[in-house]
């Protein structure tokens, strides 16, 4: 063998060599950086995962501002159980607002896990998150509940929908995509952001403020069905006023209920009145309509005109309408 082989043998040799000494020599150091290394990530990945979850936590944070600023401004507050017959709608009477109760889940234990398990408390977190949407989903009797699911029909802001999905996105990206390598601070955040989110939906819960949320979606859908309307005030006998592009003046009365069927007698005042009505009206509710409404719709012919519509989403904007062209026609 020539001295320039051995040579070549030499350094092919020499740093592994190296490195097993080093690594035989710093055998407890190394073995605690890698019991740390999920704390650990490229600068600029770590900023933008905190960034983007300390902004979803401050959006939240304005928008149950917000919802509880409009629940104010209404004079509501969290109701007692009423009797399943009964329709719920806002009160006219100012009183304080407050949480609904059993707001909020406690989200203590979380920080004190991020300090060891980075990824666990990000992904107990977003269970949080899911448990307060099933549990929304629950009281409309949704099984595969979803953000969007409750924003269509009307029960959650399209703002606290999007903060939703933008904190699973977040939350993808650290258990699936595995882009992210946690650090403290950036699971802190996230659970912060969970934290708004799961307070704002308990009071997206409020019945009374989803009776103010859901009369905003039925404005909105009927601008959409052809009617463009607004909002009455107060002492306005309806919730709503539109006139069809023909000229054709239509009163909306808006009935939201937390559960049951929609009875007769829930519109019994609308219809009694009709008589001293100078417009047709449109009787729009969310809960699944009795039969005796059935029969008053098929069998009602008197002026002015009235019709009864369920609307839970964008899918019964075409049930808006037909009935709108009946009523115009």
């Amino acid at each position: 063998m020539s001295w320039q082989m051995a040579l070549e043998y030499l350094r092919t040799l020499i740093w592994p060599a190296v490195v097993l000494t080093l690594g035989f020599t710093f055998r407890k150091q190394l073995a605690s950086l890698f019991g740390r290394v999920e704390s650990v990530e490229t600068p600029l990945g770590t900023v933008a995962f905190e960034k983007q979850a300390d902004a979803v936590a401050q959006e939240a944070a304005q928008i149950e501002s917000e919802m509880a600023g409009q629940l104010a401004a209404a004079g509501t507050t969290q109701p007692e159980e009423q009797d399943t017959e009964t329709p719920e709608t806002p009160s006219r009477e100012p009183q304080q607002n407050k949480r609904p109760q059993g707001a909020s889940s406690d989200f203590s234990d979380l920080f004190e896990l991020a300090e060891t398990e980075t990824t666990a408390a990000v992904m107990a977190a977003w269970r949080e998150v899911e448990k307060a949407l099933k549990a929304a989903g629950a009281k409309h009797g949704i099984a595969r509940v979803s953000s969007r699911a409750l924003a269509n029909m009307g029960l959650l802001s399209d703002e606290l929908a999007r903060s939703v999905e933008d904190l699973r996105h977040l939350r993808n990206r650290v258990v699936h995509e595995g882009d992210i390598l946690l650090t403290k601070s950036g699971a802190r955040s996230y659970i912060t952001a969970a934290q708004r989110i799961v307070e704002a939906l308990e009071l997206s819960q409020d019945p009374r403020f989803q009776a103010l949320q859901y009369e905003r979606s039925i404005v909105d859908a009927l601008g959409r069905a052809g009617l463009p309307a607004e909002p009455g005030y107060r002492d306005d006998e309806f919730d709503a006023y539109g006139q069809t592009p023909t000229g054709t003046k239509i009163a909306v009365e808006i009935r939201f209920r937390r559960r049951g069927v929609l009875q007769m007698r829930d519109i019994d005042k609308v219809v009694s009145k009709l008589p001293s009505v100078a417009m047709n009206v449109l009787i729009v509710t969310n809960a699944p309509l009795s039969e005796e409404v059935h029969e008053f719709n098929r069998t009602y012919d008197a002026r002015p005109q009235c019709e009864v519509v369920q609307w839970q989403g964008d899918e019964d904007t075409s049930l808006l309408v037909r009935a709108i062209g009946r009523l115009a026609g």
